[in-house]
């Protein structure tokens, strides 16, 4: 396996930069695509394992999220994500690897948004990893609060301050441009995310939620803060497939473990419980 970086650029100009984990002989590209403010190292430990057993893994930064970024005078929506990025990620993969077979592979908001890609034709199938709805009523009780302490006092004195979401010295999570955070904090305050009527087809366009032709699978773990059972069934409840849509529910018990939470899935501690099923659902879809 190598690991090669990339850059690539949006319809709109944005340059996009990310790095490529090309096994010697690659069976199917993943484009991998990381939730919302989370640093792509993160996850880099999983994917060099898919990548070690046969997969072309993609792992790429959002455009205002890196070092250089100008987040004071940003204009980026969360959208962005969505409608602009990640269909020129795609569009970057299939350029340079035409003849595999092409899966997504998203956590969090990075499997939220593939309904808003224009460019979902000859996708094999879609895993998604702690893809919900985020409604603060549906947190644990001390989280909802550290939630609204985030969203509603730290966020708009920060903004307020710097021009932009200053996260990281605090430890909430990586910068961000602050329409971005307020665009997210709506959202949040309405059970079925960007699909309740306040939002969809308005401010959000409608994109493919609502005919996906391919297998989807979700994983999410009962003790997540936010991908809980009720969050997980809120979102997924408005989205339908042509194909099969099918969940797996994970506790912490039945891998010996404290917690998952909503980051616990990527840890190396699961190289041998939870990542050979990822594994094995990624080489069903371009088998069948």
């Amino acid at each position: 396996m190598r690991i090669e970086k990339f850059t690539t650029s949006c319809e709109d100009g944005v340059i996009l930069a990310g790095q490529l984990l090309i096994p010697e002989f690659p069976k199917a590209v993943v484009q991998f695509n990381c939730g919302t403010a989370t640093k792509k190292e993160f996850y880099l430990s999983f994917l060099t394992y898919l990548a070690e057993n046969g997969f072309l893994c993609c792992l790429w930064n959002y455009r205002g999220t890196n070092k250089n970024d100008d987040l004071k005078n940003s204009k980026i929506s969360y959208l962005d994500y969505g409608t602009k990025d990640m269909p020129a990620i795609k569009s970057y993969l299939e350029n340079r690897f035409p003849n595999l077979p092409f899966i997504l592979l998203g956590h969090s908001a990075g499997g939220q948004q593939i309904g808003f890609m224009k460019n979902l034709d000859n996708v094999k199938g879609n895993i998604n990893i702690a893809v919900s709805a985020g409604y603060f009523p549906y947190m644990p009780i001390h989280y909802r609060i550290k939630a609204y302490f985030f969203f509603y006092v730290f966020s708009p004195i920060s903004a307020s301050l710097n021009g932009f979401i200053n996260a990281k010295p605090y430890g909430f999570m990586e910068n961000l441009p602050k329409k971005i955070i307020f665009e997210w904090r709506n959202w949040l305050e309405k059970e079925n995310l960007f699909f309740d009527e306040k939002f969809y087809r308005k401010s959000v366009p409608e994109g493919h939620f609502k005919n996906f032709e391919f297998p989807i699978h979700v994983y999410y773990s009962t003790d997540d803060t936010i991908s809980n059972t009720k969050n997980t069934k809120a979102f997924w409840s408005n989205v339908k497939s042509s194909n099969k849509i099918t969940f797996t529910e994970l506790t912490p018990n039945e891998f010996g473990l404290k917690k998952i939470d909503h980051f616990g899935y990527f840890k190396k501690h699961m190289k041998d419980k939870l990542w050979p099923d990822i594994l094995a659902r990624l080489n069903q879809l371009i088998t069948t």
